[in-house]
């Protein structure tokens, strides 16, 4: 048998509407577009033709709400609009980028973001930023080993950080609002811990005691 070689199928409804249509544009992409009963194009796949691929879901008002694609740049990941055009969430993969999840606000501020990558800037993190835009607190593993969590003010200066670095040593940092030490607590390999006081003009007071148990006390 033969095959049925035309530019475009269409499929109607019992009204003569057009629902569904299967056909090569004008620019060489071959795409599949389904309509509501009411004629609007509802879903879309799409082969571009240098190579893109995608998927795209509308609502009634005929707004693209969510896209799936990959991509001629090699990333692949998922988007999402709100019912005001404006992009909320986006699912990303990228060999020279961050990969993860990035929310954002009514107002186009980038929010929340858990990303893994790129190799030299992190290992993982979790990250957020406030309504005004500014970075404010983020967790993760970074790629020299060391681990913890940063609270920076709405100026971005650095006011607090706790963690483990890369040397083993376990901190506890916090920073006046000139991003001046103020204090420092860690407890170190060697069995020392260690309390560091800064006054106002950063002159430091610097405390050490031994946290090693004493010989035949259970710990």
């Amino acid at each position: 048998m033969e095959p049925l070689r035309v530019p475009a199928i269409e499929i109607v409804d019992e009204d003569g509407a057009v629902r569904a249509r299967l056909g090569v544009d004008d620019d060489g992409a071959v795409a599949l577009d389904l309509a509501d009963v009411d004629g609007m194009v509802r879903a879309t796949v799409r082969v571009d033709p240098a190579g893109s691929a995608s998927v795209k879901l509308a609502d009634r008002a005929g707004s693209w709400r969510a896209t799936l694609g990959a991509w001629l740049d090699g990333t692949s990941g998922l988007d999402l609009w709100d019912s005001e055009r404006r992009q909320r969430v986006s699912l990303r993969e990228d060999a020279d980028g961050p990969n993860g999840v990035a929310v954002w606000d009514p107002m186009g501020h980038l929010r929340a973001l858990l990303a893994a990558g790129p190799a030299g800037a992190r290992e993982c993190s979790v990250e957020f930023w406030d309504a005004d835009g500014a970075y404010r607190t983020g967790v993760g593993a970074w790629p020299d080993g060391g681990t913890g969590m940063e609270l920076l003010d709405e100026r971005g200066t650095l006011r607090g950080r706790v963690g483990q670095r890369a040397e083993g040593v376990a901190t506890l940092e916090l920073h006046a609002a000139d991003g001046g030490f103020r204090a420092a607590m860690g407890e170190f390999p060697d069995g020392t811990g260690r309390l560091t006081l800064w006054d106002g003009a950063g002159r430091p007071v610097t405390g050490e005691v031994d946290t090693t148990p004493p010989e035949g006390h259970a710990s």
